[in-house]
């Protein structure tokens, strides 16, 4: 498994633009699950574990840490290093200040309500960590798109409170897994609408179909966890027909467990069991 540095990659406007540095996973990184505490529902139904939990949960850390230094300007702080604590980052700012962007955070459902709980506890501890005057709120929605060849670009979204409250917020929408990326450029532009100061997107995991590395699909998230292979995933909150959800570890699904879970699906229709 190999870390990025800085990423630079072409926008769908064909403006160069930089992204949060990433891990780009390699299909040869991938362990047994007989290494790790594994459930037993889940074992047989299992080929490979993707990303071990402790690895997702420090990845999330260094986002959390991205995000707060972009969304609240503290580019100028001196260089981090391990000896340097979040204080002594910010301490050429002046944090009492109330003029502080005010950060919504969009948690796209429901694949992503796992990331984002975790996340935003890290933003929030790292915030008063700092002595940030910050006013951070919080909304679900999800996202249904309708794109097609007569498409409008737009998409129909579901929930939010009042999406009009957006207006002069910095937005930052959370979620769990990116393919196409077609999806996520149609909800930013029906956000837009709504006039916030800046859209951001925090993606936990980004596809690398072959779509994308032919360069057809120019999409990237601000901030990005891991660039994973095109594989059918399931685990922290990733689902296969609502199975695997509560799974720890980002997996990959075998034929097996496809087609059991599947057929578990169908069985408990026919039965009358809600889902």
């Amino acid at each position: 498994m190999a870390a990025s540095s800085i990423t630079v990659e072409l926008s769908s406007n064909g403006v160069s633009k930089q992204t949060s540095s990433f891990i780009d996973v390699q299909d040869s990184a991938s362990w047994e699950i007989n290494q790790f505490s594994f459930p037993k529902q889940y074992q047989g139904f299992v080929e490979k574990v993707m990303l071990p939990h402790g690895l997702i949960v420090d990845r999330i850390e260094r986002l959390a840490q991205d995000i707060v230094t972009e969304v609240f300007d503290l580019h100028a702080s001196p260089q981090m290093s391990p000896r340097l604590t979040w204080e002594q980052v910010a301490a050429t700012k002046h944090h009492s200040a109330l003029n502080h962007p005010r950060l919504h955070v969009l948690c796209i459902l429901k694949g992503g309500y796992k990331f984002f709980s975790d996340l935003m506890d890290i933003i929030t501890r790292l915030i008063r960590s700092i002595g940030l005057i910050a006013s951070v709120s919080v909304d679900f929605i999800r996202v249904k798109s309708y794109m097609n060849d007569k498409s409008t670009g737009k998409v129909n979204i579901i929930g939010g409170d009042v999406l009009e409250s957006l207006e002069g917020k910095t937005v930052l929408i959370v979620e769990d897994l990116i393919d196409t990326g077609r999806t996520m450029d149609a909800l930013l532009n029906t956000l837009k609408d709504y006039k916030p100061a800046r859209l951001l997107v925090a993606c936990l995991l980004l596809k690398n179909t072959e779509l994308r590395k032919s360069g057809k699909l120019t999409y990237w998230p601000d901030f990005l966890g891991f660039k994973i292979p095109d594989h059918f995933i399931v685990g922290y909150a990733t689902d296969y027909n609502e199975f695997f959800r509560d799974l720890h570890h980002i997996c990959i699904v075998n034929d097996a467990g496809k087609e059991y879970f599947k057929q578990l699906t169908i069985d408990e229709e026919k039965q009358g069991i809600p889902l």
